[in-house]
């Protein structure tokens, strides 16, 4: 079956071959108006034969690929993806007119600064949206620079073209509100995913909650408690908070974990002590995603607006596309919201 043209779409509307071009694509420098009523006249035509753009013929024309990039910075198997910042992107994207398309590496350890040029190349993309998690986007940083490519961060601290999350902020709000809740030894739990590993090489978020944990704290005059958990980065059926995590010292008012998962792992080792949420200990987690109330008990946790996040950094990525001359956009930051559950008193 031969392929229908905008030929086949301008002889039904009865208008000409740039009156259909404009009135799917407009273009605002073009010479050619076109009224809603020839707007609707060939939306209404094209449908009736088929119509449907071809994508190439669009590229050659406007110089983009009408691709976004959008790459997860995680190593390892992962099972569940980035819902709210993809749905965000993904939803940005379609009412401007652009696809996303995933952009993966090779799990294992690799060399993933020389992988990165290849696998840009080979996408066809007018910019890329990265999702960081931790460190891994810190080590491709330049080499995402070095391709030339526009590069949008979400949940990641730049001062241009990002989208982050005040999680100082959000860890100052959390203990505050346990603070109020009458809980005073509160114990930060921070969790590693190797033996030693310096903060400095994990996500921002980690020494962001925990700096405003301690801010926090002192400004209540009491001593912060922070204790490490080493685990595994993916949170596997077997894996166990030791029993000696909690052994040597006194038993917390409250616990605030560093995210949600964390927090279930943590729940699950108070539960094998005998030891009950929340009339016996405070637990409260952070990110406010699935796991958050789809627990034993709704927590307490601070909701990311991971969708929103999302959908602004699309937009930034959109502004350096479409924005002649300017490569560089301030960066939006975002508030978390407490939500309270029902693992604290």
């Amino acid at each position: 079956m031969a392929r229908v043209t905008i030929k086949d779409v301008a002889r039904e509307a009865g208008v000409s071959l740039g009156a259909v071009s404009q009135a799917l694509n407009p273009n605002p420098d073009s010479t050619i108006k076109v009224g809603a009523a020839t707007v609707l006249k060939v939306q209404t035509a094209a449908r009736k034969v088929g119509f449907r753009p071809h994508a190439g013929a669009r590229s050659v024309r406007s110089n983009k690929f009408h691709n976004i990039g959008f790459f997860v910075a995680k190593k390892g198997v992962y099972t569940r993806p980035p819902e709210g910042y993809l749905m965000g992107v993904s939803d940005a994207a379609q009412r401007r007119g652009y696809r996303i398309i995933l952009v993966g590496m090779e799990n294992g350890e690799g060399h993933y600064q020389e992988a990165v040029p290849s696998l840009l190349r080979e996408k066809n993309l007018d910019a890329l949206v990265v999702a960081s998690y931790h460190h891994l986007s810190t080590l491709i940083h330049d080499e995402l620079v070095d391709s030339g490519l526009p590069v949008v961060y979400v949940n990641d601290k730049h001062e241009q073209n990002a989208t982050w999350l005040d999680d100082l902020a959000g860890g100052r709000i959390m203990t505050d509100y346990l603070l109020e809740r009458g809980y005073r030894n509160i114990v930060f739990a921070l969790r590693t995913h190797s033996d030693n590993q310096p903060l400095e090489d994990m996500h921002y978020s980690a020494l962001d909650r925990l700096e405003g944990y301690r801010q926090a704290m002192a400004a209540a005059g009491v001593e912060p408690d922070v204790r490490t958990i080493h685990m595994r980065e993916m949170l596997e059926v077997n894996q166990r908070i030791p029993n000696e995590w909690l052994l040597g010292k006194p038993l917390p008012d409250a616990i605030l974990a560093y995210d949600d998962d964390l927090a279930n792992s943590i729940a699950k080792l108070l539960y094998r002590r005998n030891i009950r949420i929340p009339d016996q200990i405070g637990l409260a987690g952070y990110n406010g995603a699935y796991a958050s109330f789809s627990s034993w008990l709704p927590l307490t946790t601070m909701r990311i607006p991971a969708y929103e996040m999302g959908y602004a950094a699309l937009e930034l990525a959109l502004q350096i596309i479409e924005d002649s001359g300017q490569k560089e956009f301030p960066s939006i930051k975002f508030r978390p919201e407490l939500v309270i559950g029902e693992s604290t008193r």
